[in-house]
């Protein structure tokens, strides 16, 4: 079914906004919070903005919406280069399993497809094959940056979800908490929730980094990951990162039970 665009309403600008009529201001909050984390992370990355557009999605249109191949049954955020230029895709009622939708918290899901976007816009290669933290961590970690330094946020952005789930934070005998950042794999039956439980131990590892090393980590880290590697194991990304974060770093993550 195609997406209804001839019911959307326009806004022209950096990025060129589409949108259900009377969401005039909705729109124009997610610009300003688009455009403000472009502008950092273009010093931070040192790469240009993406060209993309936006497109907030009224609920009634949501299985409508284009996209590749993302799972779009959960309302929420995400990059799609489905359409020309690419689309940041923002459903208007995101799904009830991300808690209270604060405007700190919809900027931080936000924030990590902005991330998304430039990364994919970086014309060094992605690894052919590497395990699934090793892209995941670095959209938290840019996002969660972004909060802090943008919204005023300390820590944690999701904290109600964090005590709700707080049991994946405690360790077992082995010492490590039962999903670890460098063991959870997502698989076609994968629940929701369960990847919601990763996405706050990657959260939490971003929180932790960003309390003990500067920003710059990032930028290190892919100067070494983003160098034509066919494929890439998960102790080779985590040698790299330990590399980035400089002496004391391989020890420190070792530390960390849910690394």
């Amino acid at each position: 079914m195609p997406f209804p665009y001839e019911r959307y309403a326009a806004l022209s600008g950096a990025f060129p906004v589409c949108f259900p009529a009377g969401e005039d201001e909705y729109a124009r909050r997610v610009v300003q919070v688009v455009g403000r984390a472009g502008e950092m992370l273009t010093q931070l990355l040192g790469l240009p903005l993406p060209v993309m557009r936006i497109l907030l999605v009224d609920p009634a249109d949501w299985q409508a919406v284009p996209h590749d191949d993302e799972d779009i049954s959960i309302a929420q955020p995400y990059w799609t280069e489905a359409t020309s230029p690419p689309s940041l895709v923002v459903p208007l009622e995101i799904d009830a399993i991300f808690g209270e939708m604060t405007p700190a918290k919809l900027a931080f899901i936000l924030y990590q497809m902005l991330a998304l976007a430039f990364l994919e816009s970086d014309p060094r290669p992605w690894p052919d094959d590497s395990p699934l933290w090793a892209d995941e961590w670095q959209l938290k970690f840019a996002a969660l940056w972004l909060s802090h330094n943008l919204d005023g946020q300390q820590g944690m952005v999701n904290k109600d979800l964090r005590e709700r789930y707080a049991g994946i934070f405690e360790p077992e005998p082995d010492g490590k908490t039962p999903d670890t950042v460098r063991s959870f794999d997502w698989y076609e039956d994968t629940a929701p929730e369960d990847y919601l439980c990763y996405e706050l131990l990657l959260e939490q590892f971003a929180a932790d980094l960003l309390a003990r090393y500067d920003p710059g980590v990032l930028p290190r880290f892919l100067s070494s990951y983003r160098a034509g590697h066919s494929a890439l194991l998960s102790d080779d990304v985590t040698a790299m990162l330990a590399a980035a974060l400089g002496p004391g770093g391989a020890e420190w993550l070792e530390s960390l039970v849910y690394f």
